[in-house]
């Protein structure tokens, strides 16, 4: 099996493949450095070939993927990440569905208490309710965020201007039926179907909710993952014009 790196065309057998891909997945720099990184290490490793050493052999004094990656970024400069905070997020997702699904398991048989702002036949109306349902249904936001925060891009660096799909698209959704009541309470505000004092319980209803139910930590995500993409983007095209 051959596979091409920049200029260079190198033999890859299956266990050298797996210890390039290793190498690639762990350097923490721009697309173009660890392009320019592939193609000579790919380069030095098809003259070891010419020089009768075995793959095992130029595996061995080259070391493991992690120590080899880890010279080359430290080589560059790279910053060191802290993967321990990417974990932080599942501890958080843990937490929010036991404080949801707690009080359903205690308290079973237990009364509800709902609200409502805006009349019933109405374009809009905004709920608030203690049952465990709604309990249950308002900690997908929440789940949502510390997916999008777990799968951030920031913390394995991949490639330039890639990356970073999957948090975008799960806080997007995890925002969405945020999105759509505001476009609603939009359209009831224009046309002046609620009065003043009911529209303004709405707002701070809608206030409240995006803290309580984990718009916030969606958003939060949202805007990290567009920060870290626009950032990678720029730092690439800036190496490419250095070049």
């Amino acid at each position: 099996m051959k596979r091409k790196i920049g200029n260079t065309t190198i033999d890859i057998l299956p266990p050298v493949k797996r210890y390039m891909n290793a190498i690639e997945r762990r350097l923490r720099v721009d697309g173009p450095t660890r392009l320019r990184i592939m193609t000579e290490l790919a380069g030095d490793f098809e003259s070891r070939r010419e020089s009768g050493q075995s793959d095992e052999q130029i595996m061995a004094e080259l070391g493991t993927p992690a120590q080899v990656a880890a010279q080359f970024n430290a080589a560059f400069g790279a910053p060191r990440l802290d993967r321990r905070w990417r974990w932080a997020f599942v501890a958080a997702a843990v937490l929010v569905a036991a404080l949801a699904v707690l009080p359903g398991l205690l308290a079973p048989g237990g009364a509800t208490s709902v609200g409502v702002i805006g009349g019933a036949d109405g374009p809009t109306s905004i709920y608030v309710t203690a049952s465990p349902n709604q309990n249950l249904v308002s900690i997908f936001p929440w789940l949502l965020g510390c997916a999008g925060g777990f799968l951030l891009p920031v913390w394995r660096r991949p490639r330039s201007g890639q990356g970073g799909g999957a948090s975008l698209l799960l806080c997007g959704l995890g925002l969405l039926p945020l999105c759509i009541v505001i476009m609603e309470l939009g359209v009831v505000a224009y046309t002046g179907q609620l009065p003043t004092a009911q529209l303004g319980a709405a707002c701070w209803a809608l206030l409240t909710g995006f803290f309580r139910n984990g718009e916030w930590l969606c958003a939060a995500v949202l805007a990290w993952a567009i920060w870290d993409r626009r950032r990678t983007k720029k730092a690439a095209e800036h190496s490419v014009e250095k070049n």
